[in-house]
């Protein structure tokens, strides 16, 4: 079966990168079609309910969506921003950071001054090590220009790349706590010790200082809206729909093939999955067996075990921050846990009941959980439109980490215990059916300062008319997707012509 319509361009994948993409061509008077699995759009945006209350999937909280922002610039251009109900978090900490049984929990703070001012408090003669600590974080995002939404070459990009996270650290303190505070969320890019780059702690931790905000009811409101300023520029999304072969012929891309059996023709192609995926779908001579190799054998970052609690009214006090616990000041061990060990970290985000302000409706948990605990299950598949039970061994593991989570936030948060109403989970299984990236990788392909050019993936492939865009290239995040949904338009539109009506 094929569809009678021929696109200006065919966007795979309909997450943040590739709906955010599609606007922005849109917007140019292309006639664009975005092809989505899940019967939600948004990938990491996609919410869902538990008991009537609302949770997000991923994307807990957001930055840089303050006024003057680079994300708030880019999403009043795609026509969302004035649509978004936000929520600001404490000006005074938008996270904490909590080891073990300390009783200290070490804000971080809105503001470059603010936040130099509440860490002083507990590190009184880290002044300079604080003050170089932003510099150097406020240099990154210079020499990044699509984050100071200008032009600019690769030559700045390198200058900062090959910073080292530990070692920068280790430059800028000998503080070891202090360093271990600083990094103490580093679930928010799943950090590795001696791998993970500075610039890519110094640019998610830029975007919060300048603003953090939570989107209500939740961050499907993000593709929602996008979804809706798609088709007042005749744009066309197509859910529940799989894309099962890309296919090439002499030098580019004619058609995808879907689930259904569909052809869907166009001019131009971009991909937003994984690139391990994409390259399972494409068959093509032009792509070179070395590089299907080289993105075979790319480390992918960690995955995580979620638990989302529905509360009693009334009962949990709400945190207008979220806090980030580490069973040691070692915040890199957590990503290495040995199971008998779980958890050894955990994020906790509470949502604000409106009908009893002042306490939490809800709270979501988040802790590192390695695929391989549940790798037996690797041939299932369940996702909402193709259910399927993985049985009562699967749910077995689900409850046991329950308990051992539970037992462990309730050190902290005592007031938590009796006052559960309701509880769902998730696991690296139910991360990879929903966003299709392998073994549930929080971040798709992990960022190691030692290989950037293996590391690194770029919005052109060898095949002209196809493109790439999302998580895997340049940055992930709501902000780093949205800049590269930039990155990737500009392909087509020009950069300057672009950058022009995003920062008027």
């Amino acid at each position: 079966m094929q569809t009678n319509t021929k696109y200006d361009v065919v966007v795979i994948g309909g997450g943040l990168g590739g709906i955010l993409t599609a606007v922005l061509l849109s917007k140019e008077g292309m006639n664009v079609c975005v092809v989505e699995q899940d019967k939600q759009i948004g990938g990491c945006l996609q919410t869902f309910s538990v008991q009537k209350k609302v949770f997000d999937s991923c994307v807990h909280y957001i930055g840089g969506l303050g006024d003057g922002h680079t994300l708030n610039r880019i999403f009043t251009y795609a026509g969302i921003m004035d649509k978004l109900e936000l929520k600001a978090y404490d000006t005074n900490a938008f996270d904490k950071v909590a080891f073990g049984m300390g009783a200290n929990e070490y804000p971080l703070a809105q503001g470059f001054g603010n936040f130099q001012e509440q860490l002083l408090e507990y590190f009184p003669h880290e002044t300079m090590a604080l003050r170089e600590y932003i510099n150097r974080i406020k240099t990154v995002g210079d020499h990044f220009p699509l984050y100071r939404l200008r032009m600019g070459d690769a030559d700045e990009k390198a200058a900062v790349s090959n910073w080292g996270l530990t070692d920068t650290l280790n430059e800028i303190t000998d503080n070891p706590l202090l360093q271990s505070v600083l990094t103490g969320n580093n679930l928010l890019y799943a950090g590795v010790k001696n791998k993970t780059p500075f610039y890519l702690h110094a640019l998610v931790t830029e975007s919060y200082i300048h603003s953090s905000h939570k989107v209500l009811p939740g961050s499907s409101q993000i593709s929602k809206y996008l979804w809706q300023e798609l088709q007042n520029s005749g744009g066309t999304v197509l859910r529940n729909t799989a894309v099962t072969k890309v296919v090439e012929a002499d030098g580019n891309i004619t058609h995808i093939e879907t689930e259904h059996g569909e052809q869907i023709t166009g001019t131009q192609f971009i991909s937003n999955v994984h690139p391990q995926v994409l390259l399972g779908m494409l068959d093509s001579k032009i792509i070179r067996p070395a590089y299907r190799k080289r993105i075979d054998g790319l480390q992918q970052t960690t995955s995580t075990y979620m638990l989302n609690l529905v509360l009693t009214p009334g009962t949990v006090p709400m945190r207008h921050h979220n806090l980030y616990w580490n069973a040691t000041t070692d915040v890199w061990a957590a990503a290495e846990y040995a199971p008998q060990q779980w958890p050894v970290n955990y994020a906790l985000f509470f949502t604000e009941d409106k009908d009893n302000p002042g306490y939490a409706e809800s709270l979501s948990i988040l802790s590192y959980m390695h695929y391989s605990e549940v790798s037996k299950w690797d041939d299932s598949y369940n996702r909402t439109g193709h259910e399927a039970e993985r049985g009562d061994a699967y749910e077995t593991i689900k409850a046991q980490k329950a308990e051992q989570l539970l037992n462990k936030v309730y050190e902290r948060v005592p007031e938590l215990k009796g006052n559960i109403t309701a509880q769902k989970a998730a696991t690296p299984l139910t991360y990879r059916d929903y966003t299709g990236t392998p073994k549930g990788a929080l971040y798709g392909i992990l960022k190691d300062v030692n290989k950037p050019a293996e590391t690194t993936i770029a919005t052109r492939t060898k095949i002209p008319n196809l493109l790439q865009t999302g998580q895997n290239v340049n940055l992930h995040g709501v902000l780093g997707v949205s800049i590269t949904a930039l990155a990737t338009t500009a392909e087509l539109v020009g950069l300057q012509y672009l950058l022009d009506k995003v920062k008027p």
